[in-house]
């Protein structure tokens, strides 16, 4: 019964204790331990009663008890706890091997007789007797009391330890039973777990602090981009407002300066022999500035057609000295007004395939450039050439030229605007509808130049798939 009672003692400790803990985060680790220590402390208290009642019967049993009882001293010396029976004066009455190996003596019966007091610092051997005597005064067991101990070398190590009354069949108390297991790495564990626990803890607190950041960075962000899609769309209206203005003012523009141009031209065919030289200048002077503002206002109407995507593409078959010859006609008095000699030497049976309206915007920025950078009496030359795939008109003058960062910058809308050498004035929108034009014809445009030396802009436009 004795025994029944405290196996029912320990499992209803040790099942409370694995309950209560079960919610933390190192729950598993004590559970583990308190079961370790419960299967212990039922196989060693089961040993020690059996032993003590060996020895009750053992004189009635002969040499068959003797040979049980050593084989159960020797069950409970080779078992790695604290197994001890004291009586009521808490003075050792049997002892196992592993005890007398922590107090540093040699044999376990040395110890029969001997108290705490003899092996342990006073306070420390206090704590344990004023246990055990409360145990024996109240018929009260221990369980499971974690508790400080020292090992072999007087090192402090933490114990558990269940201790029990040992009260026979009349109920008189015999002294106590007790059983303590060395914690110690244990606790340590648990410690570097709890500790490891508390950093995972401040660790996911830290994420959380960091997700909610970058949430509220999200929400941010996406009230930014809602901002910033409004403010394009307005950018967006601004802008085609801009180039539908600009289109307008452009287009009612050209019917006037073509009556300019047209007139002035008439009046110097008609009348040049019989004007004052200095009319003749005026009229000439007219008639460059209207061409030059003319091609202004066609690069205008072009670029803001080009933004609004209102340009289509049209390529068909067309004679490209056709296009080149009416382009110098048409620049004609620009040049004669600086006394600059074209030649023409592009091929009058070539063909490309590419847009009329874009290669002529080319062909006029290109040669209005070559003579506003040219000085008076220059030379501009235009020739053709072509390989298997593509034909290349090549217009070269003897202007200023060009350095390396000019050509650089020169199709980029940042570029430096330049006069030319008469003074002429610019925007800066030709060359980059040129390049525009020429490479949504399948084609480009490549520059060569040398300062002083003038400059060689070759475009590149793709032959008609026949060819």
């Amino acid at each position: 019964m004795c025994i029944l009672l405290i196996l029912q003692l320990l499992s209803s400790n040790i099942i409370a204790k694995a309950t209560t803990i079960s919610y933390t985060a190192i729950s598993h680790l004590h559970i583990a331990m308190y079961i370790l220590v419960f299967v212990v402390i039922i196989m060693a208290t089961a040993v020690v009663f059996l032993l003590l009642k060996i020895k009750r019967i053992k004189k009635s049993q002969g040499s068959q008890a003797k040979i049980d009882t050593g084989l159960l001293h020797l069950l409970i010396d080779n078992m790695p706890d604290f197994i001890y029976i004291k009586d009521t004066e808490s003075k050792f009455i049997i002892a196992n091997k592993y005890l007398a190996d922590i107090v540093r003596v040699a044999n376990p019966k040395d110890l029969i007789g001997k108290s705490d007091f003899d092996y342990y610092p006073k306070d420390m051997a206090q704590k344990f007797f004023d246990d055990e005597q409360d145990i024996i005064k109240k018929k009260v067991p221990l369980i499971n009391q974690e508790e400080f101990g020292l090992d072999a070398n007087n090192n402090p190590i933490v114990v558990s330890t269940t201790k029990v009354p040992w009260i026979d069949e009349y109920g008189n108390v015999k002294g106590i039973i007790g059983i303590g297991r060395n914690i110690t790495k244990l606790k340590e564990a648990q410690k570097e777990i709890i500790a490891q626990s508390i950093n995972l803890q401040e660790v996911n607190a830290l994420l959380e602090e960091r997700h909610e950041h970058i949430q509220q960075q999200a929400e941010e962000l996406t009230m930014q981009a809602g901002s910033l899609k409004d403010l394009n769309n307005e950018l967006q209206k601004s802008n085609d407002t801009k180039d539908k203005f600009i289109s307008i003012i452009a287009h009612d523009l050209k019917n006037p300066f073509n009556a300019i141009i047209n007139f002035s031209e008439l009046l110097i065919m008609k009348f040049a022999d019989t004007m004052q030289p200095k009319q003749l200048e005026m009229l000439r002077i007219i008639n460059s500035s209207s061409i030059s503002a003319y091609s202004l206002l066609e690069n205008m109407l072009f670029w803001a057609k080009a933004q609004s995507s209102a340009i289509p593409c049209r390529p068909v078959v067309l004679n490209i000295g056709d296009q080149i010859s009416e382009v110098i006609d048409f620049l004609e008095v620009s040049a004669k007004l600086k006394n600059i000699v074209v030649i023409n030497e592009a091929s009058t049976s070539l063909n490309v395939y590419a847009d009329t309206n874009m290669v002529a915007a080319i062909l006029r920025n290109l040669v209005t450039n070559a003579i506003k950078f040219t000085n008076k009496n220059g030379e501009i030359r235009i020739s053709t050439t072509i390989d298997a795939k593509n034909a290349y008109i090549s217009i070269a003058d003897s202007g200023i030229g060009m350095n390396g960062e000019q050509i650089r910058k020169l199709f980029s809308k940042d570029k430096e605007i330049m006069k030319g050498t008469s003074g002429e004035s610019g925007t800066g929108l030709g060359l980059i509808l040129c390049i525009e034009f020429a490479r949504q014809n399948g084609g480009n445009i490549t520059v060569k130049s040398e300062v002083v030396h003038g400059s060689t802009f070759i475009l590149s436009l793709p032959l008609p798939a026949t060819l």
